[in-house]
């Protein structure tokens, strides 16, 4: 008899965007495919068995979940009902820990600029909305909730003909067995020369034992030392051999699992019975559910007391993997499992040892969706579509919709699939705390069949992989006359009660005709605050590339993103609440297709918020993050206009270096601009930093962050020391701009000192009394000596004259 290979597999979520090989496994109706899993560095993989085979159980890992999409929001938030799964004894299945969604250090643009911040910004030297379509539009969602709920299936019952069989003790003695570590250590060592003595070692060790404990060291034997004929199974050269055959090759395919199954037991007194049947596999999804079924498989029903139970050796031995060959994985699931669990993919051809209280008819049989181990293990709820495999979209909606109830500790994941390609934009998933189940979204682009699946792992699991729950297929014919995609969401999306404005039904935006940036428009609550970042398809960061602020005025998020050149691209907005501390979690990302891009491209300066509170413009340079160095020069300017009550300073650094006496901020009264004055002292790329303050604050914060290349240096030069009196009065130097004097000289010092009584100088630490202070402007010569040169003025109301700037002398 030929065995069929079922289909399973595995996936998480990951960090990046590239097309790597999956280590897909791939497994018959009577083997399961083994867990594997392999590392993606980007969210947009392609995930793709071998060709000509579909997987049972594979790993698929990937951070970030560009291509897969994740349940939103939080089960704990949000208004879930916290309804935790009742205990079970069924076993867990091992998993592999590891990292969740990429994260951003909330640190990650201010630490280079925390240098300037702390010891040079605040330590002066001073003793629309349209919802075309909208998932949470309330109306919208009911009428398709309605829709789903009163849609008519055909009932299929499938209850356990005697449910007691499976009580508590029964369950118990189950598990006990399965985690006797001393049951599989003893088997492990066996090392029989002959079924007779097989058997007589068996008889020894079962002494004392139960008939569970009994069968499953039968059980264990068979999966642990016989593997899967996986080149008579690809060749089709399947034959019958003896169980003599089986032990001592140590090979077989599910007639010889099944057989010998039944040989021992027959030799061990334990009732059972050979099973034949159909299972949904490889070659059943080949041939589609219309082809006429065979009988393709083989299993087991053992009776333990007075009640029958399945037993499936072959899917619990291992699997085979994609370089086709057997990885043994001992599969305690498959161990009596429960025939309203089995029957989804398991069709005896005998109707009484489907053991259900109404055995269901073949047209049933191949109508059920494709439920693997884990919707049961982790007790999953399949409201709708009901009983059926095959999908259609929302009468009048551009999608199909699944509603399925989890327990509050289980995360579910979605992929969606044509021609084993991922469909970007295709699906998202929602969870309804209105009615406590999950809306998973699916939209086509294409017509043809789809293929739907559904994953699912346990949240306080420190696993990234999920195991595959639920399939289903969506074939269509016609597409819609306005179809839609999803941008990829992620659980605070939902938790932070964001709600996105623009764009609407799509995940990719076009930059294009003149366009110079994509613009995403968010509502968030005011205690969220969100960052942004745009990635080429190599994943690389493109600095300069976003700007993400708070528009007070529209009560808005505007997140914008410039690309740089004409490609693809991905847009990231990364949120948290303001009182948390540490890292952005990803929220929401889009693709962004760019084309005919101006050169020079836009770019920004990196942008705090406080620049936006602040009421902050940028004069010079406009539309570039980057500050071009002029040949032969010594510094460069950068022009800015704030409100009356505001101040600003900055900073220069290079290497995260500070750069002494680098910078100047001062006031140009005549065009009531900020002139920012930045001096490098080497060669290599510089960052520039404004600060910004209202006059009635203590420190300066971060404002805006500029790049500078210095290629070359004229003449290096030093800035005057400047004292917080000079800021807060809106000074302003002529001349001289260099802050080292020559010594013996004579200087001219030209300065705008607004509003003050009287201004003097100190010269060599001598009190100097001039005379050219008039109308707010000082203009004096002076000749200098060895030691500083200080500026002061005295102000109305003060009986002291207060430090406004230094020159050093040399």
């Amino acid at each position: 008899m030929g065995c069929e290979f079922g289909t399973h597999q595995k996936v998480a979520p990951i960090d990046t965007s590239s097309n790597l090989p999956v280590n897909n496994s791939v497994n018959s109706g009577i083997l399961r495919q083994n867990r594997t899993s392999i590392n993606n560095p980007y969210n947009n993989v392609i995930l793709k068995p071998p060709d000509g085979f579909l997987e049972h159980s594979s790993s698929i890992l990937v951070k970030n979940i560009i291509s897969l999409t994740t349940a939103e929001p939080d089960e704990y938030d949000n208004g879930r009902v916290k309804k935790n799964r009742k205990v079970t004894f069924e076993q867990r299945f091992s998993r592999e820990p590891t990292s969740d969604s990429r994260v951003v250090n909330t640190n990650n643009e201010v630490a280079n600029a925390s240098i300037l911040s702390s010891d040079h910004a605040n330590n002066h030297n001073d003793s629309l909305e349209d919802d075309t379509i909208s998932l949470n539009d309330p109306l919208t969602v009911e009428a398709d909730v309605n829709h789903l709920l009163i849609a008519t299936y055909d009932y299929v019952e499938m209850t356990d003909v005697i449910p007691e069989a499976f009580d508590i003790l029964i369950l118990q003695q189950r598990q006990d067995a399965i985690d006797n570590t001393s049951y599989r250590s003893t088997i492990q060592s066996w090392q029989p020369d002959s079924l007779e003595q097989l058997i007589k070692t068996i008889k020894t060790f079962r002494k004392g034992k139960s008939i569970i404990d009994q069968h499953w060291i039968i059980f264990y034997w068979i999966t642990y030392n016989i593997n899967y004929d996986v080149v008579a199974f690809l060749a089709d050269t399947v034959a019958e051999q003896s169980v003599e055959d089986t032990f001592r090759t140590k090979i077989g395919v599910c007639g010889d699992f099944s057989g010998l199954y039944k040989y021992l037991c027959d030799k061990l007194d334990l009732e059972c019975m050979d099973i034949r049947g159909h299972a949904k596999s490889f070659r059943y999804e080949m041939r589609g559910v219309d082809a006429t079924p065979i009988v393709n498989h083989a299993w087991n029903v053992v009776k333990i007391k007075k009640y029958w139970y399945i037993i499936e050796s072959t899917w619990g031995a291992g699997s085979i993997n994609k370089q086709k060959q057997f990885v043994r994985e001992v599969n305690p699931y498959y161990f009596l499992i429960r025939p309203h669990h089995i029957i989804y993919d398991h069709l005896p051809k005998d109707e009484k040892w489907q053991l259900l209280e109404t055995p269901i008819s073949m047209s049933e049989y191949l109508q059920l969706p494709r439920i693997y181990p884990t919707y049961f293990k982790l007790e999953l709820e399949l409201i709708s579509p009901l009983y059926q495999e095959h999908m259609t979209l929302i009468k009048g909606k551009p999608y199909a919709l699944i509603l399925l109830r989890t327990p509050t500790d289980v995360d579910i994941l979605a992929k969606f699939e044509i021609n084993d390609k991922l469909i970007d934009g295709g699906s998202r998933i929602v969870f309804d705390a209105e009615h406590q189940f999950y809306r998973c979204y699916f939209a086509p682009t294409s017509i043809g069949k789809h293929k739907i699946s559904i994953f699912a792992k346990e949240t306080i699991s420190n696993a990234i992989l999920y195991d595959a729950a639920i399939d289903f297929t969506l074939d269509i014919d016609k597409l819609p006359e306005n179809p839609i995609s999803y941008p990829q969401t992620w659980k605070d999306f939902h938790n932070f009660g964001l709600k996105l404005i623009s764009p609407k039904n799509t995940h990719l935006i076009k930059v294009s005709n003149g366009m110079t940036y994509a613009c995403i428009l968010i509502r968030a609550p005011s205690d969220v605050e969100l960052i942004g970042y745009l990635y080429n398809s190599d994943e690389q960061k493109i600095i300069g590339a976003q700007h993400v602020y708070y528009d007070q005025q529209k009560d808005l998020w505007t997140c914008n993103f410039a690309p740089n050149q004409n490609g693809l691209f991905k847009a990231t907005v990364f949120g948290k609440k303001k009182t948390d501390t540490g890292n952005y979690n990803n929220v929401i990302s889009f693709k962004i297709e760019a084309t005919e891009i101006i050169s020079p491209p836009l770019s920004y300066p990196y942008i705090w918020q406080i620049f936006h509170d602040l009421n902050l413009t940028i004069d010079t340079p406009q539309n570039c993050s980057t500050v071009i160095w002029p040949e032969n020069a010594s510094y460069v300017e950068i022009l800015m206009q704030a409100p009356d009550d505001i101040l600003l300073s900055c900073g220069i650094q290079c290497n995260n270096i500070k750069v002494e006496n680098g910078s100047l901020a001062q006031f140009d009264h005549g065009k009531n601009l900020w002139q920012l004055l930045f001096a490098p002292e080497q060669i290599g790329q510089h960052e520039l930093v404004v600060f910004a303050k209202r006059n009635t604050e203590e420190n300066f914060q971060c404002a805006a962050k500029f790049y500078l290349n210095v290629t070359q240096i004229y003449q290096v030069m030093k800035f005057p020391t400047i004292y917080r009196q000079f800021q807060h009065t809106k000074c302003r130097i002529y001349e001289p701009l260099n802050g080292i004097l020559k010594k013996d000289t004579t200087v001219s010092i030209h300065c705008f000192i607004p509003n003050a009584d009287d201004v003097n100088l100190t010269v060599d630490s001598n009190w100097d009394k001039i005379e050219g202070y008039k109308n707010s402007v000082l203009k004096t010569q002076v000749t200098v000596d060895s030691k500083d040169l200080i500026v002061q003025a005295k102000y109305e109301q003060e009986s002291t004259f207060k430090v406004l700037l230094k020159y050093s002398i040399q």
